[in-house]
C-alpha cells in the first residue's frame, strides 16, 4: 500500500516471526532482561557485520517497552509520516479504483496491522533498538532483523531513504531494500546457527519463494490474513520482493568481491527495479523512472495525490482482472490526484510507458473489465502521448460526479528536482 505505509511508522516490523521459533519470554526483570539483550546484540554484530557487508561505526543502543509504549510510539510515526488528511487522501485513491472498501477505517487497520507485527524494532530517531516486553518469539531472530536496520542507519540516514517526501513508489523501493537486506540476513544468521558453519546468504535457496508461504500461513497474523489484498501485499512486498531482489544483487557479485549492501546506487529508485531482472537494474541498460507531475485546475481543488508505481499498478490489474499473476510490464513513470467536486470526488491517473506495445496490453485489460462492470464507479480510459510517449490516463468518479466533467489534468515530465523537461 502506498504503503506511504509509506506509513511505514516501525522500522522492520517483526513480519519475520513468521519463520522465526516461538519461545516463551516472560518474567525476566526488566535490568535483568535489557543487560541480556545488550550482550547478545554485542555477540551477535560481528556475524552481522560480515553477512551484510556494513561496518558497526558504534554500539547499538537496547531498549525495552510495552505494548501499550508501542502503540503510542505506533500512533506517534503515523501522525508524523502519514497525517490524517493524508490516510484520507491515499484512501479515497483506493477506493475509487476499487481496491478498498468504502467502509474500511484505513487509520485504524494499519495500526492493528502494526502492533500484530511488532516484536521489536529500531528507531532511527533515538538510535535505538526496542525489544517489546512479553512477546513469545525467538529474540535471536528478531534481533539479527533489527540490527541490520541499525546497521544501515550507522552507514546512510535510514529514515531519509524511507521519507514519504520520495513518494510512494520510491519510498517503496528503498523499504524493500531495507526489509529485503534484513530480512535476508537473518535468514542467513539463522541458517549459519543451524549448519554451524559460515554461509554465503547469495547460495541460499530463492528467500523470496520461502517467505511467502511462510507469511501468508502465519495463524499469528489474523489481521493480516483477513486485510484487502492492497494493503495485504503492500505489507508483505517489501520483506518478499526485497529479499529476493538483494539476493539476485548479491549472486552477481563476482567470487571474493565484497558484498555490496542496497544503499548509495545500489538503492532501487521504483518498484519496477525491485521486481525487474537485475540486468536492468545494474549498469547501462538501468531503467529509470520517469517523473510526472500534473498541471493545476483552480476548479477542481486536490485532495491528495501520489504515485502508484510499477508494484501498486500491477496490484490493481490483479484486483481488477481477479487474478494473482499480472505484472505491470513496460511501467515507465505515473502519477494520481484525487479531485475535490461538489458532487463527491474523482480521480485522474496518468501512467507513461515504455513503448506502445505495453501502453496497449495494459489498456486493453483494462478496458475489457470495465466495458463488462469491473468497477463500480464510472470510468474511462484514454490514449495520449507525451512528449511523443505512449501515456494513458484513467479517470474514475464517483456516482454523482460526471466523468465528463472531470479536467485531462495535463501532465509534464520532470527532473528529480523537481525543473520541467523532456521525457
Amino acid at each position: 500500500m502506498n504503503r506511504n505505509t509509506q506509513q511505514r511508522p516501525a522500522r522492520g516490523r517483526a513480519i519475520v516471526l513468521a519463520i522465526a521459533a516461538v519461545t516463551a519470554c516472560g518474567g525476566e526483570p526488566p535490568q535483568s532482561a535489557l543487560d541480556r539483550y545488550s550482550a547478545m546484540a554485542d555477540s551477535m554484530m560481528p556475524q552481522l557485520e560480515r553477512l551484510s557487508g556494513l561496518t558497526a561505526r558504534g554500539p547499538v543502543q537496547i531498549g525495552i517497552r510495552t505494548a501499550a509504549e508501542v502503540r503510542t510510539y505506533l500512533e506517534q510515526r503515523m501522525e508524523q509520516e502519514l497525517p490524517a488528511e493524508a490516510i484520507q487522501g491515499m484512501s479515497a485513491a483506493y477506493v475509487l479504483l476499487g481496491l478498498l472498501p468504502d467502509t474500511l477505517d484505513l487509520r485504524t487497520l494499519l495500526l492493528e496491522l502494526y502492533q500484530e507485527q511488532v516484536a521489536g524494532y529500531y528507531d532511527p530517531a533515538t538510535r535505538t533498538l526496542y525489544v517489546v516486553e512479553g512477546i513469545e518469539a525467538d529474540q535471536r531472530t528478531v534481533m539479527a532483523h533489527e540490527l541490520v536496520h541499525a546497521l544501515q542507519d550507522q552507514n546512510t540516514d535510514l529514515d531519509s531513504l524511507i521519507s514519504r517526501d520520495r513518494g510512494n513508489d520510491r519510498q517503496t523501493a528503498a523499504q524493500a531494500a531495507m526489509e529485503g537486506h534484513a530480512t535476508l540476513v537473518m535468514i542467513a544468521a539463522i541458517a549459519e546457527t543451524m549448519a554451524g558453519r559460515q554461509i554465503d546468504p547469495a547460495t541460499l535457496p530463492d528467500a523470496g519463494a520461502d517467505l511467502r508461504p511462510a507469511l501468508e500461513s502465519a495463524d499469528a497474523y489474523p489481521v493480516l490474513r483477513q486485510a484487502p489484498r492492497v494493503v495485504r501485499e503492500a505489507v508483505i512486498f517489501p520483506y518478499v520482493d526485497g529479499a529476493r531482489f538483494v539476493q539476485q544483487l548479491w549472486k552477481a557479485v563476482p567470487a571474493g568481491a565484497p558484498r555490496q549492501a542496497p544503499i548509495g546506487e545500489y538503492l532501487p529508485q521504483s518498484t519496477e527495479q525491485v521486481l525487474l531482472p537485475l540486468d536492468r537494474f545494474v549498469g547501462s541498460a538501468r531503467d529509470e523512472p520517469t517523473e510526472l507531475r500534473f498541471e493545476d485546475d483552480p476548479r477542481w481543488p486536490t485532495i491528495y495525490e501520489n504515485t502508484f508505481g510499477a508494484f501498486e499498478t500491477g496490484l490493481f490489474l490483479q484486483e481488477l482482472l481477479g487474478t494473482t499473476l499480472v505484472a505491470a510490464t513496460g511501467w515507465d513513470g505515473d502519477r494520481y490526484r484525487v479531485l475535490r467536486a461538489p458532487e463527491g470526488r474523482a480521480l485522474v491517473w496518468v501512467s507513461l510507458w515504455d513503448d506502445q506495445a505495453s501502453a496497449d496490453r495494459f489498456a486493453q485489460r483494462v478496458r475489457e473489465r470495465l466495458a463488462n462492470g469491473g468497477l463500480s464507479r464510472p470510468a474511462r480510459l484514454e490514449a495520449f502521448r507525451i512528449d511523443g510517449r505512449p501515456a494513458l490516463r484513467m479517470t474514475v468518479a464517483d456516482a454523482d460526479v460526471s466523468i465528463e466533467s472531470v479536467p485531462q489534468l495535463p501532465v509534464h515530465c520532470v527532473t528529480a528536482t523537481g525543473a520541467r523537461t523532456r521525457c
